[in-house]
């Protein structure tokens, strides 16, 4: 587990580490990251890297959460401009998270993420067995979704709505990253899935 002294330490340090994290990401196969070079990178000590984290289990999850707190300050812009539209929020999920691929080095390792998280025995696959709790913890912006014009209304429907929506959201993004599909056939395909998603779910 990520220790809370992580999350204490001054914003550049943290930061100084969290790059060091992307950068061996970027450059070697998850199963060969080296600790070694990531304390080099961050200029810490190997003692003070399990101040931080566990194990590189942890290491995964840094990348996983850096990813989300880099899109979610514009995600929460996307609900609140558009009064909690749900389907517009997540038009502007798939484009926040296709726009790392802007830069070769998120885009390497976003890449490498995504297609092992259907592997088997790497280090991402472990980490999504034995820890992830889904995006869906880390991104919990279901109260904050209009359910004015909806068929339902409940708690539970529109957990269900957004689970279905993450899913066609992460299959859209897996085809995009995994595959290199067109950006826009891939926009325009996920696009068309949440049209006829709205349809069923609008009154």
């Amino acid at each position: 587990m990520i220790k809370q002294t992580f999350y204490n330490l001054p914003e550049q340090k943290r930061q100084r580490v969290i790059n060091a994290v992307i950068d061996e990401f970027a450059d070697t196969e998850n199963d060969k990251v080296s600790i070694n070079r990531i304390v080099q990178k961050a200029n810490i000590s190997r003692g003070s890297f399990y101040q931080y984290f566990d194990d590189k289990l942890d290491l995964v999850e840094v990348l996983i959460k850096s990813y989300i707190d880099m899109g979610i300050d514009d995600i929460r812009r996307a609900v609140a401009t558009s009064n909690g539209d749900i389907f517009y929020t997540f038009e502007c999920m798939f484009d926040e998270i296709a726009a790392f691929s802007n830069d070769e080095r998120h885009k390497k390792v976003l890449k490498d993420l995504i297609s092992n998280v259907r592997a088997n025995n790497t280090l991402v696959s472990d980490y999504i067995i034995k820890r992830y709790k889904g995006i869906e913890s880390l991104v919990d912006i279901t109260d904050e979704f209009s359910r004015k014009d909806f068929r339902f209304k409940s708690d539970e429907d529109m957990t269900l709505l957004q689970q279905i929506l993450i899913s066609v959201l992460k299959n859209e993004i897996y085809n995009y990253y995994v595959f290199d599909t067109d950006l826009e056939e891939s926009k325009a395909r996920y696009l068309r899935k949440l049209y006829i998603i709205k349809q069923g779910a609008l009154k």
